[in-house]
């Protein structure tokens, strides 16, 4: 039997659609995704300022973190700010500076998602020439515009606990729409 129409029952439909629809919504942003706007130019060309992204958070939960992936974590110092930066060293490896260039386990880093004319200065806390041997789950992380980024050469490691998601989409502007983290930008 049909359902007469009435004020009454229309308005309890979409106070529970509502209810039901920011449930999810709510669900989804803390689960699996974020929106965050880049801020500042670290990551140029990569990520540009005033760009809008999307957070994938459910994936580094259960599939490893690897060299060459843009990841969000908050400020290793502050812990109130989130940052995006791109995975350079991993646990166990020993990470060096010199030269401009970085070094993993003795061999210098191909970085092909760099702008050519890139020089990896060092930081306080990798200083030129210096070996580091990066703690279990810890990871160096730095911007691809390296002149402009304060990271883990100033700072020191990230720990896997401060990282929130990996970067997965450009959604704003709309003409810059594009997928990150994908093929030839992660290396192993």
């Amino acid at each position: 039997m049909a359902r007469k129409f009435s004020i009454k029952s229309a308005v309890v439909d979409l106070i529970e659609l509502f209810l039901i629809g920011t449930t999810v919504f709510l669900l989804v942003y803390i689960l699996v995704g974020q929106f965050l706007e880049v801020s500042g130019s670290s990551m140029h060309p990569y990520l540009v300022d005033k760009e809008q992204i999307i957070a994938e958070k459910l994936s580094i939960k259960f599939d490893p973190i690897k060299r060459g992936e843009v990841i969000i974590f908050w400020h290793p110092k502050t812990k109130s700010d989130l940052l995006i930066k791109r995975v350079i060293g991993l646990p166990g490896e020993i990470i060096k500076i010199q030269n401009g260039f970085v070094f993993v386990n003795g061999s210098k880093l191909e970085e092909p998602y760099l702008s050519n004319n890139v020089v990896t200065k060092a930081g306080d806390f990798l200083p030129e020439g210096q070996e580091h041997k990066i703690g279990t789950d810890y990871y160096i992380v730095m911007g691809d515009n390296r002149a402009e980024s304060t990271d883990s050469r100033y700072w020191g490691p990230i720990q896997k606990e401060t990282i929130i998601g990996r970067a997965l989409a450009v959604f704003y502007p709309l003409d810059n729409i594009r997928l990150l983290n994908g093929g030839k930008n992660a290396t192993k």
